[in-house]
């Protein structure tokens, strides 16, 4: 049964292979499998976009409030 499988993911990986070097015609179309490519490095863009926007958020939340803690240090001292 393992070998069935191994023949036909063989099978399979040749056929998508060869379907991607037909499409190596020389023409200026945007194949699926570049749409492909592109929605999904988009999305791993956005994946990894999104922690670094938060961590951006909380740095600038921690700026404003030490400022305003500074600022308040300012006003009492004088």
């Amino acid at each position: 049964m393992k070998e069935r499988n191994f023949t036909g993911m063989t099978g399979v990986l040749l056929l998508v292979a060869f379907m991607m070097l037909g499409g190596c015609s020389g023409e200026e179309e945007v194949g699926v499998i570049e749409q492909a490519s592109d929605k999904m490095a988009g999305k791993a863009v956005e994946y990894i976009n999104k922690p670094l926007d938060k961590a951006k958020n909380t740095q600038a939340m921690q700026n404003a409030q030490a400022q305003k803690t500074e600022d308040m240090l300012q006003e009492t001292g004088n």
